[in-house]
């Protein structure tokens, strides 16, 4: 079944009675996204944040981690952190992004995929689709490989690329990030695009999240 929620973040651990008080629709758990300044202070906090959840009649359709390094060690630590947020919550869906590397890409894409073996997560981590060369597992690499994918249609410029991806390996698909992307700006409104995409989706008869961005 497509289930479809919002993007819904926040920075600090004092800002989620505000920031989710009014939510009463389903959402994508947003974490915080810089690793070194707002995410290390939360990570001997992580109890208070599940806590913080358990209390709330809030349906969360997925986790999007911080955005640290999935190629560096300390992915096992922050990854494994993650992961019991997503349990605790009964979360099944949680998307990483896919950092850039310089040099040695396939060691690094073996690696990753070492760790999300060993963290126990392969059922439940997601790699988003991203441009740039330099990015350790770009969207045609995830094909290749059959990794479970969150397809970010604001992320690829190309919609015959992202059409190729959603008719040929929608089964890996596991969440779609959905927005727009114009001139020099992503995460725009919904289009005409978008919605064929869903369209498509639904032909097909995926079952996954839909995140408006």
């Amino acid at each position: 079944m497509m289930r479809i929620g919002g993007r819904v973040g926040f920075a600090k651990i004092e800002n989620l009675e505000r920031t989710f008080r009014s939510i009463d629709f389903p959402i994508e758990l947003a974490l915080p996204w810089k690793y070194q300044d707002l995410w290390l202070p939360i990570e001997d906090k992580i109890g208070q944040v599940i806590d913080f959840f358990k209390s709330k009649d809030l349906e969360i359709l997925s986790i999007h981690a911080t955005q640290g390094r999935i190629t560096d060690e300390a992915f096992l630590k922050w990854g494994k952190l993650t992961l019991d947020i997503a349990r605790s919550l009964g979360v099944h869906d949680v998307v990483l992004h896919p950092n850039s590397v310089k040099n040695q890409k396939s060691w690094h894409q073996e690696n990753v995929l070492r760790c999300i073996r060993r963290l126990g997560g392969s059922d439940i981590f997601s790699i988003e689709t991203f441009k740039g060369k330099d990015r350790v597992f770009l969207p045609i690499r995830l094909v290749e490989k059959g990794i479970p994918m969150t397809l970010d249609t604001a992320h690829i410029p190309d919609q015959d690329l992202v059409m190729e991806i959603v008719n040929g390996n929608h089964r890996n698909i596991r969440s779609v990030h959905l927005s727009s992307i114009g001139k020099g700006e992503h995460h725009l409104p919904i289009d005409d695009f978008c919605i064929h995409v869903v369209d498509r989706l639904n032909e097909l008869n995926w079952s996954g999240n839909v995140i408006l961005e």
